[in-house]
């Protein structure tokens, strides 16, 4: 049996239905697969339930802003990127966690670059383990980040029992090669 690699999954965020409709055509023209959301809770929620390997919020939503909800996000499942994009030009200052920000005026290929950037991060997968190797170019000199968690997904999974709830565990450490 041969197995196939799924493309990346990507959750939008977005209250304007047409950005995010625009946004949607663009990512799977791309070759991902995206699921949309229009509201905090709905993206959450989709994060939650879903094998999310990049999100892509809308910083100045209706209900939540970007930050607020990437933050959350990224306490339940630390080695998914976060990218915010926004009609303000200034990254927000309670953005720290986000690994992008972009403005929505930038032109669609830097979308894409830093979307395929932030994929690019090696991972391994076996088992009932996941395991994310990273460099954060966010600090000065760059640190790497490991992170090993096991897998919750029944996709992953193959609709085994998911293991017990075990805490991520994540080692900051080293020094990135510039």
């Amino acid at each position: 049996m041969m197995n196939h690699a799924r493309p990346p999954t990507i959750l939008c965020v977005d209250d304007n239905p047409t950005a995010l409709q625009t946004r949607k055509l663009l990512l799977e023209h791309a070759g991902y697969s995206v699921i949309s959301a229009t509201n905090a809770a709905a993206a959450l929620q989709l994060f939650k339930s879903q094998t999310i390997d990049l999100v892509i919020s809308d910083h100045l939503l209706a209900d939540r802003t970007g930050a607020e909800i990437t933050r959350e996000m990224k306490r339940h499942r630390s080695f998914v990127p976060m990218m915010l994009l926004s009609g303000v030009v200034e990254r927000p200052s309670d953005s720290d966690h986000a690994d992008a920000f972009i403005t929505k005026g930038e032109d669609p290929v830097e979308l894409l670059k830093k979307v395929a950037d932030l994929l690019r991060c090696d991972r391994i997968s076996g088992g009932n383990y996941f395991a994310e190797i990273r460099c954060d170019h966010r600090s000065e000199p760059p640190i790497w980040h490991f992170t090993i968690q096991h897998v919750r997904s029944p996709e992953i999974l193959n609709g085994a029992r998911p293991p017990p709830r075990i805490r991520p565990y994540v080692r900051r450490s080293s020094r990135c090669a510039t």
